[in-house]
């Protein structure tokens, strides 16, 4: 379920855009693993709800690590 897509790393592009484009997708990353967890919501439900969050999240910070290791490589070049 990445959230891949064109982002842009190219000279042109300012650390500004580059960290909305990181921010959008991991915030659609995040989004994507998420249900509203009620008063109402079960405990078992509840469970399975936070694990889906945390694969969210494992999601995300890869997102991020793949993201970092790119701009890394460009500044070493």
């Amino acid at each position: 379920m990445s959230a891949g897509g064109g982002t842009q790393t190219g000279s042109q592009v300012g650390p500004d855009s580059l960290d909305a484009t990181l921010m959008d997708r991991v915030d659609e990353v995040i989004r994507s693993h998420q249900k509203p967890i009620l008063s109402t919501t079960g405990h078992q439900d509840a469970i399975e709800e936070l694990a889906r969050r945390y694969d969210g999240l494992e999601i995300a910070i890869r997102e991020i690590a793949l993201e970092v290791q790119k701009l890394v490589t460009l500044q070493k070049s």
